[in-house]
């Protein structure tokens, strides 16, 4: 499978955007139906008397609020992973989605209306961040909250249970691989969740474009073929894995099932 638009990635030739509208249009055929609708919305808030206010901060708290309250859009409220919830055209049709999500969705409305937000890869899931007159403002995607820098902290703290020190470079705009490999890994965990290998299948591959030959995704590639009842092709990626990786604690458990599936079989008469 070719995925041209992942090729570059280190590079960032293409927006971040761009890349994720191409790959759902890989999953559903009328991925651009929603697109143009959310950039018709989009357009038609242009002239929204809360958008014309030059300080940058009460813009976005408005357009949060828009984002939010006007289109609707929410954090998905059922605890269940769903590819649904992660492909961007699927929230915009759903209202819904996952922070990472909406965050995607929150940062291209917010370009289109003049403001620059960053992408923040913190824990959890990321966060937003505005800079204007020499401070940072932080959003949280999941519900449009502007969030100070003590609460930042303290979310930090709450989300790695204390077992990482807090330290501002946390706070850095994200690279588009590293936040890809975010979006991409999300999917894939989620048609795994809903049982549509095939898409989980498609899904690694983009990964491995991203990503060459890393143990982990081959080893989730050679998962999501066992489930696909592949058992033949699986071997060689469970295979390449505990070779890679032989003392990760996955590797003996797959190293007895490929003694398994290896020995001859007894037939009885």
């Amino acid at each position: 499978m070719q995925f041209s638009y992942l090729e570059h990635v280190d590079h960032e030739l293409l927006p971040t955007i761009e890349i994720l509208w191409e790959i759902s249009r890989v999953f559903h055929a009328d991925s651009d139906t929603y697109v143009s609708a959310f950039y018709q919305e989009l357009n038609a808030l242009r002239e929204h008397p809360s958008l014309q206010q030059e300080d940058e901060v009460e813009r976005l708290q408005a357009l949060c609020r828009l984002f939010y309250v006007h289109l609707g859009f929410s954090k998905a409220p059922e605890p269940l992973l769903s590819a649904k919830r992660v492909l961007v055209d699927r929230a915009i049709r759903l209202r819904t989605g996952e922070p990472l999500t909406l965050a995607f969705l929150l940062q291209e409305a917010a370009s289109y209306h003049g403001l620059v937000l960053e992408l923040i890869d913190f824990p959890d899931y990321p966060l937003l961040r505005l800079d204007y007159a020499q401070s940072s403002y932080f959003v949280d995607p999941s519900t449009g909250e502007l969030l100070h820098g003590s609460q930042v902290q303290e979310r930090f703290e709450d989300a790695t249970e204390d077992e990482e020190q807090f330290s501002w470079e946390v706070l850095e705009a994200a690279e588009q691989k590293l936040i890809l490999v975010r979006y991409l890994s999300e999917l894939k965990h989620a048609f795994i969740s809903d049982r549509r290998f095939a898409d989980a299948l498609t899904t690694v591959h983009m990964l491995l474009t991203v990503l060459p030959d890393d143990p982990y995704e081959i080893r989730d590639r050679g998962y999501i073929l066992e489930e696909l009842d592949c058992n033949h092709v699986a071997v060689d990626d469970y295979q390449y894995f505990v070779e890679q990786c032989p003392d990760d604690p996955s590797a003996q458990l797959l190293r007895l099932q490929l003694e398994n599936w290896t020995q001859p079989q007894t037939i009885l008469h």
